[in-house]
């Protein structure tokens, strides 16, 4: 035991002692640890140290490993964090390397990797300016070549560009960050601003709305002699904007009235017109109500749009001169226009018009359509009018309307000399005279319509060819379908096509004839046979399938839906 008691006492003074300081020393973490630069670019790491031990000292941050064509310059942290900025130049490789980010502080030395990623560099614009336009992006259709002046980084890089549908050219004298670009704005430009495309080795960048292109511009805020023609700075006339267009052209007119005392002046209307909208242009209105044609008055002998080929006009009023639009010649849309007021509302003498929700109101006449021409009226209306609503004639001619109103007008809609018209789901009611008359040698197919509440008859017929199909005849105060001259051909349904129309209500109290057939007598009995009638409705009766010959008596009391007043001539029901 004597030699136990030594060797306790020794092991108890050992464990007595104390215990050894920790040790000073820090660690690094890279955020982000991956980065994504192209060459010339510059990226940042922040580089977070993390003390232990007391360790305070400053750590000094370098770049090291697989750092060819990297530069970096040395970080110093005193704290714990700092930002090492990293550039790649062109001697870097493309691709994916592995740098290490060394931190050292005395003896002591720590790493992280930093995986980079390095793709070739792109060209960019960072601000273009319009040179020629007083620095605004703006330019008007037909402006011609206007420069582009482009601030950037890599613009000496640029393998291609591209400004929108434009045609654009480099001028010489560029430099890595600022260069000039020649582009042609021509006449017929599309509309909308244009992107600027610049392209380089690693590949495009876009600049939007380096150059917007815009209508040729006018409105009551403008000024003719220094409008440059655009949303921005537009000219005050119309006549103006038109002075400067070509083919292809849109003149776009901001809400506001153009007369005569804003500078206006308008075609004058005679034997001969010449055409305010040359061929090729449209006109269009910010919006059909708040863009006014004012003329001096329906008697003043002016046109408001006198149209050339291929032209028109779209969401605008015209009212106050003797003829609101007129087509002379050539093809012709009208979109959503309001003509009123005048002496006439549109008078097509030729060519071609396309009329699509135009409103034809409070005129002498709505529409006066004569000559070689073909009108189509989609939607719209033509109504109120003094006189009548649509008018065509004269020579041969074609009028096709569908979905169209007609109503309260002297005579709805008249068609003679030898006019075709096709009317399909029209609408014309409570008109002062006859809603639909056709005269002399003029035909007319009328599908899925209603006449209705008109003054007189809803359908006077005394032309060469009518069809109707699917068509309601109702409640008009004289007549329903009135027949009259040698018409060769009266179908409202036939052997192999039914008619599925409906007369009913017309006449006094609604109880008068639904069809009165009136044609001059024949030699012969049905010679020709030309009239007849299958899967219509008279009066909610269907006529019996017989041939009903008239006898000059009327009303034709075997009958008592329809009468036949001409000797010889017969109705037919299948």
């Amino acid at each position: 035991m004597r030699y136990l008691f030594p060797l306790l006492i020794g092991l108890l003074a050992a464990c007595s002692g104390s215990p050894a300081p920790p040790e000073k020393t820090f660690s690094i973490r890279l955020e982000p640890a991956v980065l994504s630069l192209r060459i010339t670019e510059t990226g940042s790491v922040k580089v977070i140290v993390s003390r232990s031990g007391g360790f305070a000292e400053a750590v000094t941050v370098t770049l090291g490993g697989e750092n060819a064509g990297l530069e970096a310059a040395p970080l110093t942290i005193n704290a714990n964090e700092g930002t090492l900025s990293i550039r790649v130049t062109d001697a870097a490789k493309i691709g994916t390397s592995f740098p290490l980010v060394k931190a050292t502080s005395g003896s002591i030395s720590k790493s992280e990797t930093l995986t980079l990623r390095v793709a070739k560099a792109v060209a960019e614009a960072s601000k273009i300016s319009v040179k020629d336009n007083a620095g605004s992006a703006q330019v008007r259709q037909g402006f011609g070549e206007v420069t582009l002046e482009v601030e950037g980084k890599n613009l000496e890089r640029i393998t291609a560009f591209k400004l929108g549908d434009l045609e654009v050219s480099l001028l010489p004298g560029g430099t890595s960050t600022r260069l000039e670009l020649a582009a042609k704005v021509p006449h017929g430009a599309n509309p909308g601003a244009k992107a600027l495309v610049l392209s380089a080795d690693g590949g495009d960048t876009t600049f939007p709305s380096a150059l917007v292109v815009t209508a040729i511009t006018s409105g009551p805020a403008g000024n003719d002699s220094t409008g440059a023609g655009t949303t921005d700075k537009p000219y005050r006339t119309l006549k103006k904007a038109l002075s400067l267009t070509g083919p292809g052209d849109t003149v776009r007119l901001l809400n506001g009235t153009y007369s005569a005392s804003s500078g206006e002046t308008w075609p004058s209307f005679g034997a001969t017109v010449t055409p305010n909208i040359p061929a090729a242009v449209k006109v269009e209105g910010e919006s059909r109500d708040g863009v006014v044609l004012e003329g001096p008055g329906p008697a003043s002998k002016t046109v408001g749009l006198a149209f050339s080929d291929d032209s028109g006009a779209k969401t605008l009023t015209v009212r106050g001169f003797t003829a609101g639009f007129l087509v002379g010649s050539g093809n012709v849309t009208l979109e959503d226009v309001l003509a009123s007021g005048n002496g006439l509302g549109l008078g097509v003498q030729g060519g071609s018009t396309k009329a699509s929700r135009a409103e034809f109101k409070g005129n002498e006449s709505g529409i006066l359509h004569t000559g070689a021409a073909i009108l189509e009226l989609t939607g719209g209306s033509a109504h109120d009018n003094s006189n009548n609503g649509v008018v065509i004639g004269e020579k041969a001619l074609k009028l096709q309307a569908q979905d169209f109103e007609v109503f309260a007008n002297t005579v709805g809609i008249f068609a003679g000399g030898q006019a075709g018209v096709t009317l399909e789901r029209v609408r014309v009611h409570d008109n002062r005279d006859h809603g639909v008359r056709v005269g002399e040698q003029a035909t007319l197919s009328l599908g899925a319509s209603e006449l209705y509440k008109n003054a007189q008859a809803g359908l006077w017929f005394a032309g060469k060819r009518l069809v109707v199909r699917g068509t309601t005849i109702r409640e008009n105060e004289a007549f329903g379908l009135y027949v009259e001259g040698s018409p060769e051909d009266v179908d409202l349904g036939n052997f192999t096509e039914p008619g599925g129309n409906d007369l009913h209500g017309n006449g006094p109290n609604g109880t008068g004839d639904q069809i009165l057939d009136v044609r001059s007598d024949r030699a012969t009995l049905g010679d020709p046979e030309s009239f007849t009638l299958s899967a219509t409705k008279l009066n909610g009766t269907t006529p019996a399938a017989d041939v009903y010959p008239g006898d000059g008596k009327w009303p034709y009391l075997n009958a008592p839906y329809f009468s036949i007043l001409g000797t010889n001539n017969l109705i037919r029901v299948y």
